[in-house]
């Protein structure tokens, strides 16, 4: 592949709550593993994060608890930002664990919908992952693979898939 690139994590969808935890860490080691002795040497960390899949009959409350401790998850392995997509009461969550976890400032984002979540790029400097970056999706369905498209396009650089698959994320790569 030529040209500027981001590389992409992605877990197959449904992406469950064990999977997007074993996705965040892989993240993490991801861009540890790239990271160079300078900081500007150093790629951002991105984690868009929609509503993720719970084991079939698990309570509503449950599910919120497991999505705020997602949202954290990121905070404590520096996951620079982290942009949560939806307008569920897990969604909202997940972006309230993020925060609660000392995620200040512009870190951490909740947008209600794919399409904002795609727009952000041309709406916010700060929200524009550059080449080089590490960027993690997971979510329940596979509608985040657009906002990966748009950004891609208005910043200028082409996806590179991560297939990097471990031994303890079996299956989570595509």
């Amino acid at each position: 592949m030529t040209g500027p690139f981001v590389t992409v994590i992605r877990g197959d969808a449904p992406v469950t709550v064990d999977d997007a935890r074993l996705l965040i860490r892989r993240l993490a080691e991801h861009a540890g593993a790239l990271r160079g002795s300078t900081a500007v040497d150093r790629p951002r960390t991105w984690a868009i994060i929609g509503e993720v899949a719970s084991p079939e009959g698990t309570a509503e409350n449950q599910r919120v608890v497991e999505h705020d401790l997602l949202g954290r998850l990121a905070v404590r392995l520096a996951v620079d930002k982290t942009l949560c997509v939806g307008d569920s009461r897990s969604v909202r969550a997940l972006h309230q664990g993020a925060v609660m976890e000392g995620s200040w400032g512009d870190e951490a984002r909740i947008v209600d919908t794919v399409e904002t979540a795609a727009a952000l790029v041309d709406t916010d400097p700060d929200w524009r992952p550059a080449a080089g970056d590490v960027i993690l999706l997971a979510a329940a369905s596979a509608d985040l693979d657009s906002v990966v498209r748009a950004w891609g396009a208005s910043c200028g650089w082409q996806v590179r898939e991560d297939t990097d698959s471990g031994p303890d994320d079996e299956g989570t790569a595509s």
